[in-house]
């Protein structure tokens, strides 16, 4: 069934109804405006395969002040719209279980005190073309952390990316404040930029673990880019600044390729 919700006066109620009492297969499509609030936002848990899709193609034209949780094995489809959740002690989206959720044009942005992810995947898969997953004003919070989960990702930012026994592939796309794989994770990439200019960290790039990263056309914002590699696997070419510019830290149980060749480690 195919929904259409955002011209009368009971516009929240409307969308509320329609995704608690969603069946399998709903579209649900929103008019531009705003949905719920900053002071009383929507929290659900979808237990059907739904789609969202807001009528404009600027995303911002729709905004939608919510927590959303998918369950188990349940797939869920944004296209055209923002996402916020301003409150504290939740995700603004979180999947578990084999849940499914793809991201075509849309923004998800978690705007509170605390510093929960902003994002977060259990056992999950994420796809994102055109879209941004943001962490507010925090530079230290995680936008989007995944554990035992896949993710997709084209033309697409990401304020501060976390992997946890996770595999990624990214395109074109971008990932501010740091990028971090842990315990087993990989990453594969085709023109990255990370980009830690505006914040204080230690390290722009961090792999450990029996972590792994290959790709090409890696680029740097920040002037003197630290790079930090643990018990893992590395083998990148093309990078800007230049690889003799990049601080690579790393021990001697670690592979690491450059254009080919095995860099200085600044570390003993």
């Amino acid at each position: 069934m195919r929904i259409t919700i955002g011209n009368q006066d009971n516009n929240d109620d409307q969308l509320s109804s329609a995704i608690i009492n969603a069946k399998d297969g709903d579209v649900i499509e929103l008019l531009p405006g705003t949905y719920f609030s900053a002071t009383d936002p929507f929290i659900c848990t979808i237990r059907r395969n739904i789609t969202i899709i807001g009528k404009s193609s600027n995303k911002n034209d729709i905004k939608i002040y919510c927590s959303i949780t998918v369950g188990a094995k349940n797939i869920l489809i944004f296209k055209n719209l923002a996402i916020c959740y301003p409150s504290n002690k939740e995700n603004t989206l979180a999947a578990f279980d084999g849940a499914e959720v793809y991201g075509d044009n849309i923004s998800i942005d978690r705007q509170t005190s605390d510093d929960w992810d902003t994002i977060y995947g259990q056992n999950s898969f994420f796809s994102f073309k055109d879209s941004q997953i943001l962490t507010g004003v925090k530079t230290k919070a995680i936008g989007l952390s995944l554990e035992n989960s896949q993710l997709f990702a084209d033309n697409s930012s990401f304020q501060l990316l976390f992997q946890k026994n996770s595999q990624t592939y990214l395109k074109n796309s971008t990932v501010s404040h740091r990028l971090e794989l842990r315990q087993h994770s990989s990453l594969d990439f085709r023109n990255l930029t990370v980009d830690s200019s505006l914040v204080h960290t230690k390290n722009d790039l961090v792999v450990k673990s029996h972590s792994q990263i290959n790709g090409q056309d890696l680029t740097f914002v920040n002037n003197s880019p630290q790079i930090r590699i643990l018990e893992s696997y590395f083998n990148v070419n093309n990078f800007q600044p230049e690889p003799e510019h990049i601080h690579f830290k790393f021990d001697d149980s670690s592979t690491v390729q450059v254009d080919g060749k095995r860099p200085k480690s600044e570390q003993k």
